[in-house]
């Protein structure tokens, strides 16, 4: 016999119910309900609680550029935990019409476009374009880094479903955004990876190990240069939103090997070599031009 969860209409106890069944009698409270007033109970309990979250959801974009400032390697463990623990309200909230929603599919798609909204509605403050476009790369970046790996957080990553209503809603709302859900242990692991996914995938292709000379290198550069620099952290933040996605474009094409070989000659190699002679802007310029090229390829 299948069941699902219903409430009861007297107690508002939870309990599983027969599928099929008309009636039940309430183990908790020995009241005998319709599966109709459970359900209706249930529709009930759910939009309750999605008109509270509509009332909140604003607060987890709260300090926003002060809390995006806490990704960095050294910093992230300790400012994502002081995030979820100021957001633990909305987190539970939402793990809650998630798991009593009649129609999770539904609840999912409301509790998307409700984050959602309160993001656009940051967006629209900023008239100018050139305003908009650096703004929009920190919103993506907390998005990628803040809210969606506390979502996933909860209980394990049960969310999931969520997270991808809220990545496909966003590049529907943003257009020339698209941002996907990591949890928050690969973020947290990624920070040996990060500005160097291109670059594993292109070392990883030919054979060198994790900790090659040119993977380190570019690691070093990262961290001892380029997040020092002017702008250097938006790079990082823009890099870290489309690398992931142009990466998994490249590795379904026929001839990847071929692609990983061209970059490594053209790109990568001439980048090591401009980091051996101190010529460290060159190197931004020229792993910029990588990117840039990547981008208007494979995205």
């Amino acid at each position: 016999m299948e069941y699902r969860e219903g409430r009861c209409p007297k107690c508002n106890e939870v309990m599983q119910i027969p599928i099929g069944r008309d009636k039940i009698i309430c183990m908790f409270c020995g009241q005998e309900f319709s599966v109709e007033e459970a359900r209706e109970e249930e529709q009930a309990a759910c939009r309750e609680a999605i008109e509270h979250f509509r009332e909140t959801a604003g607060s987890f974009f709260h300090n926003m550029e002060e809390t995006a400032r806490g990704f960095h390697r050294n910093r992230y463990a300790e400012s994502f935990e002081n995030y979820c623990q100021r957001e633990n309200e909305n987190l539970k909230t939402i793990n809650g019409i998630m798991k009593e929603a009649p129609d999770r599919a539904k609840a999912g798609k409301e509790v998307a476009e409700i984050i959602i909204g309160c993001a656009k509605e940051i967006m629209n403050g900023h008239k100018k374009k050139a305003s908009r476009e650096a703004f929009q790369m920190t919103l993506n970046m907390y998005m990628v880094t803040y809210v969606l790996p506390s979502i996933l957080h909860v209980e394990n990553g049960s969310l999931s479903d969520l997270t991808d209503d809220i990545c496909k809603g966003w590049s529907d709302t943003f257009p020339k955004s698209n941002i996907q859900a990591a949890s928050y242990e690969s973020l947290k692991d990624g920070f040996k990876r990060k500005l160097c996914y291109i670059t594993t995938a292109v070392c990883e292709s030919l054979h060198k190990p994790e900790d090659c000379y040119e993977l380190n290198l570019l690691k070093a550069y990262r961290d001892d240069y380029l997040a020092l620099s002017p702008d250097g952290e938006a790079l990082i933040a823009r890099y870290y939103d489309i690398a992931p996605t142009i990466v998994k474009r490249m590795n379904k094409e026929k001839d990847r090997k071929a692609i990983y070989r061209s970059l490594y000659e053209n790109y990568i190699s001439p980048c090591v070599r401009l980091i051996e002679e101190d010529r460290n802007e060159e190197c931004r310029q020229k792993y910029s031009e990588m990117v840039e090229m990547l981008q208007t390829e494979y995205m």
